[in-house]
């Protein structure tokens, strides 16, 4: 599009670029001349596509123009007041600015290692694969936050109660491995940030109890009646 006159434009001309007035379309209506503003790292990284695949700048925003959906953001509007570039390129008509900008920013996404094109058969199931998971791990949280212990009113005091949140069946049935080992496995599920039931109270009393059961197991070490006592 033309931009208004006095607009402050940082333009790309040839001389940087090295290949704007080569334009060909693609199986497209003859073109028109469009001058696309965006952000200048959104421009140079365009360019650098267009140089790697050895094609100029048009030519591959007309291909990217198929490819593109009108859904995607657009990522290379240049911020108000900030530094401005701007793209010259040769277009079939009744593309808008934003619609350039998808389709380049499209271009440089799909170049990126690891990145594809799938059939929308493909994205339909993989769509349905995460709706599935998410539910299942709902139901999963659900599940875990009716059978999870209560965080205890006041400090956990009683190695019998830190017993029982760790399910352990009595004091005298554990050693300080198997209570890294089970904390470790409980940790995940409470932690207050990433934890399935994540809960801070519960986390804090966790650990409170991880404490209390290993000061536990080395003072029965140290008084001598732990390998008679253990079941």
């Amino acid at each position: 599009m033309t931009a208004p006159d006095g607009y402050p434009f940082a333009a790309l001309t040839e001389a940087d670029a090295g290949f704007f007035p080569s334009a060909r379309s693609v199986g497209a209506p003859p073109a028109i001349p469009y001058r696309v503003p965006c952000a200048p790292a959104f421009a140079a990284a365009a360019v650098r596509l267009a140089a790697k695949r050895g094609t100029d700048l048009s030519a591959l925003t007309a291909a990217a123009l198929l490819l593109a959906s009108d859904r995607m953001p657009d990522p290379g509007a240049p911020d108000d007041g900030a530094e401005r570039a701007v793209l010259d390129l040769r277009l079939p008509s009744g593309h808008c600015d934003a619609a350039i900008r998808r389709a380049l920013a499209a271009a440089l996404a799909l170049a990126e290692p690891g990145c594809r094109l799938m059939p929308a058969e493909e994205a339909g199931r993989l769509e349905g694969a995460v709706e599935t998971l998410t539910y299942r791990n709902k139901a999963l949280a659900h599940a875990l936050e009716r059978v999870s212990f209560r965080p205890l009113d006041g400090k956990l005091t009683q190695v019998r109660d830190a017993a029982q949140m760790f399910g352990f069946v009595n004091e005298w049935c554990f050693d300080e491995d198997r209570v890294v080992k089970r904390f470790r496995e409980l940790a995940p599920v409470y932690h207050p940030d990433t934890g399935v039931v994540a809960c801070r109270d519960r986390m804090a009393q966790l650990i409170d109890a991880r404490n209390l059961l290993i000061n536990h197991v080395r003072t029965a070490y140290r008084s001598g009646p732990w390998t008679q006592r253990r079941t």
